[in-house]
């Protein structure tokens, strides 16, 4: 028998139970996706009783909360009324509170105190306080809304011993919204009914069926049980298979309906591919019979052809495929048996290679953690020498101020000068911190308008000339008006520090040059100095953070290394860029900011500054830190203000009422009770509402400065304040 025909034999073996088999199949596939059809639409009714469910729950939940509402207790009506307005568990529903009686005490779809009917059904809510059980009610018609709603009620009993019912209104729409959107088949029609079988809420035509109350053989099937699937005839004849389940909490029903040629469509539409499938597949069967017994041959004659020349030691560098897994499993030993030499090869140099890659990874790697450790190290000796250079210089001044009857009225003076640079110093390197944490992370925000750059420039050297900053230096100015869109504050500190920089590495008697013009549509800033200039190999990390030039231990220039870092990720938030060019040591360097250009807008005004209040001014200050309360209190009386204090929320609640003032400092980090809620429950009190507010606090993001405003604050200041701004506060 020859191999062709045993392979022949073979397929026709496998093919007529295949046959027979695959008709089976088909016919169980049907009946499968019918059945699948079927559970479908009861799953559908299934998790829209659960959606249902699940609003009435929350429903349920925020009246038993509002329920034990200390307004309520206290017969607050109208800041009851604020809280349940806040608290409406449905988007366009509303909260009704009724008395015993039935009569409506508020009712959040009216305005607070204006007359309310009574209900009409009062026996309702004698029956809820009886016996202290909640209801969900059937649907509803609302005279005065001219509109369906359905109400989901709780009895309750407040501390002082009055009995209300309060519930929560909804909308059929609201219902309505759990089987809306695409998700919902074509020709699928979904229905909530009430207990008395009246339609809440319909998928299609619900203008016109909404409190309609269904047919009666509809509404006995679903009274006979919980739940189940029934076919009937549609109001348009059409066959309709309904699935329908009963919602726990409200005894609700949800029908859902598709139609049974929608079901049969999908059950038939699989049948043609399978068929053909099956077809197919006979087919193949037979010609893969008759193609694999002619290659068959072929393959094995070229497979002992190989295996000759393989023990005779040459290499077989190419075989044909076969197609059959076993064959190919020879073909695929034949050809391993030829190129194990050289795969072993191969695997030996890419080993190599590799090892002496991890190792130049290794080396890299390990000499950056060493200069990460480096830099960490340097920073906090410098962060150290930083802080320890003020701080000694204010212990040392207060020291002096001590021994008042050993110092003259001149070295006092001397002395309350280097309290007050230090103090400005330390605020400073606080405040780059800060800001280059918020830059790196990605929070901070711009408050942008369009601005004069020329201006911000010259208002910028206007302040060093004043603090005496530029005494020893050259300062030349030229500059066009130009607007950008900025915000003004970043701006200045961008400026700032690029002189800060210029006159910190420039010696004394050196020029230091500004200068602003128009290029095109941008407009570029340059700082030019005369300085120590940059060397070549550390120009291109400038912008890095904490990298500064090599100094002696004397560290005559000072600083943490942040400043420029600041500058570039400030300007990159505006949509420009910077750079730094020098020649190299001691010639020189020249900062230049690019801004786009703003044109046609008039630059916003700045704000003028308000002068110091002269009169006596009643104003409160909540410190819960003795020292920092009894200092501020000192500098509050020294500009003619009567203080009055207090250390925590309570106590300042308390002194507010005695004392009345006009204005009250609060700091924010309180105990128990935060600056936050100290100021929410004064403005919230119309005898200490009218007080103004200003937070002065160590915490400084605009998030912070926020949430102060978003709480009744009319300023916010960190800590330590700056004179200026604590008189413009009293003015």
């Amino acid at each position: 028998m020859r191999l062709r025909s045993l392979y022949f034999s073979l397929a026709l073996s496998i093919v007529i139970p295949v046959a027979v088999f695959g008709a089976i199949a088909l016919h169980i596939l049907q009946d499968t996706q019918r059945s699948f059809a079927v559970g479908r639409i009861e799953q559908s009714a299934t998790l829209t009783a659960r959606a249902i469910d699940a609003d009435i729950y929350r429903a349920q939940s925020v009246l038993k909360v509002l329920g034990h509402s200390q307004a309520l207790a206290q017969g607050d009506l109208a800041r009851f009324y604020d809280e349940a307005r806040q608290a409406s568990a449905a988007p366009g529903g509303w909260i009704i509170l009724y008395d015993s009686g039935g009569q409506q005490v508020i009712n959040t779809r009216r305005q607070y105190g204006v007359n309310l009917p009574k209900r009409p059904d009062p026996e309702q809510v004698s029956a809820m306080l009886a016996s202290n059980q909640g209801q969900v009610t059937g649907i509803k018609w609302g005279e005065v809304l001219k509109n369906h709603f359905v109400m989901v009620e709780e009895p309750i009993r407040t501390a002082s011993g009055k009995q209300y019912v309060i519930g929560q209104a909804f909308s059929p729409a609201f219902f309505a919204r759990s089987f809306t959107g695409p998700a919902l088949p074509q020709g699928w029609r979904v229905s909530i009914l009430d207990r008395a079988g009246i339609i809440i809420a319909r998928s299609e035509n619900a203008e016109k069926f909404v409190g309609v109350t269904v047919r009666p053989d509809t509404l006995a099937m679903i009274n006979k049980t919980r739940s189940g699937v029934f076919t009937h005839l549609a109001v348009d004849n059409k066959e309709v298979v309904d699935a329908f389940t009963r919602s726990e909490r409200s005894g609700w029903s949800i029908i859902i309906g598709a139609p049974v040629e929608a079901i049969e469509a999908a059950v038939w539409r699989g049948v043609p591919v399978m068929a053909a499938g099956l077809v197919i597949a006979l087919v193949a069967a037979l010609a893969l019979a008759m193609l694999a017994g002619r290659h068959l041959v072929r393959f094995v004659a070229r497979a002992s052809q190989a295996a000759a020349l393989l023990g005779q030691g040459g290499q077989v560098r190419a075989l044909a495929r076969s197609g059959i897994h076993e064959l190919e499993s020879l073909n695929e030993a034949i050809r391993e048996a030829s190129d194990r030499l050289q795969a072993e090869m191969r695997s030996r140099s890419d080993a190599e290679n590799e090892r002496n890659a991890l190792l130049v990874s290794e080396k890299t790697a390990r000499a950056r953690a060493e200069e990460q450790n480096a830099a960490k190290d340097e920073f906090l000796a410098m962060l150290g020498h930083e802080l320890r250079n003020p701080l000694s210089a204010v212990a040392s001044a207060v020291s002096i101020l001590d021994n008042a009857r050993q110092v003259d009225d001149a070295m006092a003076q001397r002395a309350r000068d280097v309290l007050r640079r230090q103090t400005d110093h330390l605020r400073k390197l606080v405040d780059d911190l800060l800001e280059i944490n918020r830059a790196l992370m990605g929070k901070l925000e711009l408050q942008k308008a369009p601005v004069d750059l020329a201006e911000v420039v010259q208002r910028c050297v206007d302040t060093l000339k004043a603090s005496g900053r530029t005494a020893a230096f050259t300062v030349r100015v030229d500059s066009v008006a130009a607007t950008v869109n900025a915000d003004p504050t970043r701006l200045l500190q961008v400026i700032d520090n690029l002189l800060d920089n210029a006159i910190k590495y420039s010696p004394g008697g050196g020029e230091i040059a500004i200068s602003v013009r128009q290029v095109g549509d941008a407009v570029e800033l340059s700082v030019r100095d005369s300085g120590l200039g940059i060397a070549p190999e550390l120009l291109p990390h400038v912008f890095d953070i904490f990298v500064q030039g090599k100094q002696s231990l004397q560290r005559a220039h000072g600083g943490l290394g942040i400043g420029l870092s600041l500058v570039r990720r400030l300007v990159e938030l505006h949509g420009g860029f910077v750079r730094i060019d020098s020649d190299g040591s001691g010639k020189g360097s020249t900062a230049t900011v690019t801004l786009p250009r703003l044109a046609g807008h008039t630059p916003a005004l700045a704000a003028a500054s308000s002068a110091p209040a002269q009169r006596l001014r009643r104003v409160m200050l909540v410190e819960d830190n003795a020292d920092a309360r009894e200092m501020m209190s000192m500098l509050l009386q020294l500009r003619s203000c009567d203080v009055v204090s207090a250390a925590s929320g309570p106590e300042a609640i308390a002194t507010a009422l005695a004392a009345q003032p006009e204005l009250a400092f609060i700091d924010i980090g309180l105990p128990g009770m935060d600056g936050y809620a100290l100021a929410r429950a004064l403005k919230s009190d119309e005898r200490t509402a009218g007080i103004e507010l200003i937070a002065l606090t160590g915490y400084g993001s605009e998030k912070d400065r926020t949430h102060a405003i978003d709480a009744g604050f009319a300023r916010h200041f960190t800590k330590p304040i700056r004179l200026e701004d604590l008189d413009l506060a009293l003015a």
